[in-house]
């Protein structure tokens, strides 16, 4: 076994189909790679495996979200919260990256107006002043972005 896996954790929650593993990086962090539905009937879980991770690794964590086949606002509210507890702009050591995500997470987050402040890709982007997330594409984090109503809200006619 090599020694990223060792150590990793599998867990599921039959009522929404998501699995959640975390495997130590050998560099303090942590790889959690996150799959299948997520809602409200596993968020808490989710919420609670992430948090756990956040304790266990000093160098932060990178979260692969690419097998996530659905997701609601209880998802969103378990990464802004761990966000929040990785310390992301008190710590600038610590990482709390997105390495990839699917359509529906980065719908969910472009809908949302929150994708800005995940780091996705090959890594964070500062803002210029050296606070708060970097300078995104506005397309990237356009709340109208993939909207049926068309760019002006409200329903067409």
């Amino acid at each position: 076994m090599s020694p990223a896996r060792q150590g990793a954790t599998t867990v599921r929650s039959e009522e929404a189909l998501a699995t959640v593993r975390v495997e130590p990086d050998g560099a303090g962090g942590a790889l959690i790679v996150l799959a299948g539905e997520i809602d409200q009937d596993c968020a808490a879980e989710v919420q609670d495996v992430l948090i756990s991770a956040l304790g266990a690794c000093p160098a932060g964590v990178v979260l692969d979200l690419s097998g996530v086949t659905f997701c609601d606002c209880s998802f969103l509210n378990v990464l802004l919260h761990a966000r929040l507890r990785a310390g992301v702009g008190v710590d600038r050591d610590r990482r709390f990256r997105i390495r990839s995500m699917s359509a529906r997470v980065a719908r969910l987050l472009a809908l949302t107006g929150t994708l800005a402040y995940f780091p996705h890709g090959n890594g964070p982007r500062p803002h210029p002043d050296g606070n708060g997330p970097g300078p995104y594409p506005a397309e990237a984090v356009s709340s109208r972005a993939g909207r049926p109503d068309g760019p002006r809200g409200g329903l067409r006619r």
